[in-house]
């Protein structure tokens, strides 16, 4: 398959949301081609605290529009109706985007462009542009997205049927997908960028405990979904000789359950560039998942690289994405051996068990995983 040029339709704000793979992958392209970075269309219903902060962050970001982020890479936030299941606004919504795109893209001289579309909303632009070659990133189920409403479902279901390639990182995910479309689709797993979470640093965090006790970190969302509430409380009760810090956007959780333990703290979310000093300073790392949540059972967290990439101790709940990890992290079956498997990875850590930890995720550069997709879509022939 060939292409000059990169359109992406993101899951997420390039301006506002945390890093995600596309952005990363978006990086590693623009080293070779030029590449449009479209930011997240509001697709799905508005209410609370969450989305008040999340429509601030699209009005900033239409007042930006347009600006080049980096050499290569430019991000447009495109001008569009939010809807949720409106058949009009979805034909209207379809007309703007691809009038937009093709000005944007005669605009930058950008020829011959690969259609890149890693949230199920860009089929609002390919349902009218289908001659264009098209890739679709699966990241996460999203029938099992409580919050997707069944236009967003119907339009994954027509992205899988209608892209060119699919792309997805998680096994489960995977071995679901190649049963569907077996020609198109691959497994291109996740990557970690591991010079940036190897640092040194003798400034700690203004809001890093600094009680003495070992700590253990977790980063990412926070709700009741994702974050077992059960387990929380669990090591709330009876692992108060551990800090356990907790990073990242609060919601659909009952955080104010917590205020008496002096042990368990959540932070405000951080930046990407912040996160290596959190690292550097903890003594290992959590991923206290609900293990009986599917979005979670088909997942493939950056993080766990992420974490790896230091070498430090990992505790997880099971899901099975992490068996093929087990010879690198500590697998807990219920709370009792997650806690236990606290203390016990800390009286294992060694050099050597980092060092190895470290040369397990050390080929998973997103520059490998780059390489690895520019060869699958050089085999893959044109569509016709």
């Amino acid at each position: 398959m060939k292409y000059s040029s990169v359109v992406c339709f993101a899951g997420g704000d390039w301006w506002y949301h945390h890093t995600h793979s596309y952005n990363h992958l978006m990086k590693q392209f623009s080293k070779d081609v030029k590449v449009l970075y479209v930011n997240s269309l509001p697709v799905g219903s508005v209410g609370g605290a969450k989305s008040s902060k999340r429509i601030l962050n699209k009005i900033k970001s239409i007042a930006r529009f347009f600006k080049k982020a980096q050499k290569n890479l430019y991000v447009f936030t495109p001008i569009f109706i939010p809807m949720k299941d409106s058949g009009f606004l979805l034909e209207v919504n379809s007309l703007l985007l691809k009038i937009q795109i093709k000005i944007i893209i005669s605009m930058l001289k950008m020829k011959d462009p690969l259609i890149w579309i890693a949230n199920p909303n860009g089929y609002i632009f390919l349902r009218k542009s289908k001659k264009l070659k098209s890739v679709y990133q699966i990241v996460d189920k999203v029938s099992a997205y409580r919050h997707a409403g069944e236009m967003v479902k119907t339009f994954d279901s027509d992205l899988c049927r209608d892209s060119d390639l699919i792309f997805t990182p998680g096994r489960m995910l995977y071995e679901e997908k190649k049963t569907q479309y077996p020609e198109k689709v691959f497994r291109i797993k996740h990557g970690v960028d591991t010079e940036h979470f190897v640092i040194k640093s003798d400034i700690m965090p203004y809001d890093f405990p600094q009680n003495g006790k070992k700590t253990f970190t977790y980063w990412g969302s926070i709700d009741y979904k994702k974050v077992d509430y059960s387990l929380l409380k669990y090591l709330a009760e009876n692992g108060s000789e551990f800090n356990i810090l907790l990073i990242g956007r609060v919601f659909d959780f009952k955080m104010e359950d917590f205020k008496e333990y002096k042990h368990i703290y959540f932070l405000r979310e951080k930046k990407y560039e912040e996160l290596p000093l959190y690292a550097f300073f903890s003594d290992g790392f959590l991923i206290p998942w609900d293990k009986d949540d599917e979005m979670n059972r088909n997942a493939s967290p950056i993080k766990l690289r992420e974490y790896l990439s230091t070498g430090k101790p990992v505790i997880a709940t099971y899901i099975p994405e992490f068996e093929e990890f087990r010879d690198y992290i500590m697998i807990s079956r219920d709370n009792r051996e997650f806690l236990g498997n606290m203390a016990k990875a800390l009286k294992e850590d060694s050099e050597i068990e980092r060092k190895k930890r470290m040369e397990f995720v050390k080929s998973n550069s997103w520059r490998n995983v780059y390489e690895d997709i520019r060869k699958t879509l050089s085999d893959f022939p044109d569509n016709s």
